[in-house]
């Protein structure tokens, strides 16, 4: 396994990016001091600590010296967080819910169907309008930075809907319940996978189905376990994030805004490294739908967006606002209709 594709695929690319900064002069005062958390597969030589470290240097202009602790296991990094040994953690948008639910809903299924929707949605979260919905408690969220759209892989392109998922075996995170039960209620049984146990059960057949960014496709080797009659659904269903979430009070009051705006100001660059990378998936994977079923599955997401916000899992204020990102692009989708507070 190429490494370094693992690492473009779990860091994520904005900060893979070569950053071009502008000149800048640096605070009068000392600078504050803190620590973040990254979560680089590779480690402290991987190319997301040493992106980390242009950003720790953009740092200094808004009065904060920052100091990097790298960790190859995400888990770790979110628990070292929590616990305060770090006073932030960059780590995927799937951590953050248990922090900040408004962002941590941002992955919903079915909830941004494509980059223009995406860079609108982004847009709004970098405004200082939305800064109190980007803190949560004594949590704040410092910037995010997409990660591209998830997509199914399946290892027989048989499985071309949800009902001919029954029966089969699909991965699931394993700390995330909710994933656990949805995956149960279509009649298919749910096997928890974590980042880097997830292609290996692909490949050799532990899994059946396994959602994932397109970028996972050269950096777990997924062609592997798609030979030789699996494939990729032409149907992408949520988009994927990587987050920097904070301790407020470890940091300046306009710290966190200045960075959003920062991570806001390079999305452009990483979407086109994402697009790049989704070049690499060969044609003859792709697995069409009819437009019908496209149809009914935006329905059934929509459902079960719903039901998840009812059940108390993904955050109402989120699920509302990624709906009028949609409708602001179409406004004849039948969801426009709806009163502006009800699902």
């Amino acid at each position: 396994m190429d490494k370094r594709a693992v690492s473009l695929f779990f860091g994520l690319p904005l900060f893979i990016l070569s950053l071009c900064f502008s000149s800048f002069t640096y605070a009068e005062d000392k600078p504050q001091t803190a620590t973040i958390c990254v979560w680089d597969l590779i480690g402290k030589s991987g190319p997301i600590t040493d992106a980390m470290e242009e950003y720790r240097i953009n740092a200094l202009k808004w009065g904060v010296e920052l100091k990097l602790e790298t960790y190859t296991s995400e888990r770790i990094a979110t628990e070292q967080f929590r616990s305060k040994v770090c006073d932030g953690a960059f780590v995927s948008g799937l951590r953050i819910k248990d922090f900040v639910k408004y962002t941590g809903s941002m992955n919903a299924v079915g909830a941004i169907p494509d980059n223009k929707h995406l860079k609108l949605l982004y847009k709004v979260l970098a405004s200082p309008k939305s800064a109190e919905k980007m803190q949560d408690g004594p949590f704040e969220i410092a910037g995010i930075a997409p990660g591209g759209a998830a997509y199914v892989f399946v290892r027989d392109k048989a499985i071309n809907s949800i009902a001919k998922a029954s029966g089969k075996k699909v991965a699931v995170m394993d700390y995330d319940k909710y994933q656990q039960q949805l995956v149960s209620t279509i009649g298919a049984t749910p096997v928890p996978v974590n980042v880097t146990t997830a292609g290996g059960k692909f490949n050799n057949g532990s899994v059946d189905v396994l959602p994932a960014p397109l970028l996972a496709y050269e950096a777990l080797e997924l062609y592997k376990g798609m030979e030789p009659n699996g494939g990729v659904i032409r149907f992408p269903f949520a988009q994927l994030s990587m987050q920097l979430i904070v301790w407020k009070d470890k940091f300046p009051t306009n710290f966190a805004q200045s960075s959003r705006e920062f991570f806001y100001s390079n999305f452009d660059r990483a979407i086109e490294a994402i697009d790049v990378a989704n070049q690499a998936v060969n044609a003859k994977y792709w697995i069409d739908i009819p437009e019908e079923d496209k149809q009914r599955y935006e329905m059934l997401m929509s459902e079960t967006r719903a039901t998840a916000v009812n059940s108390g899992y993904w955050d109402k204020e989120m699920i509302l606002l990624q709906r009028r990102v949609r409708c602001k692009f179409d406004n004849s989708r039948a969801e426009c209709s709806k009163p502006k507070n009800v699902l």
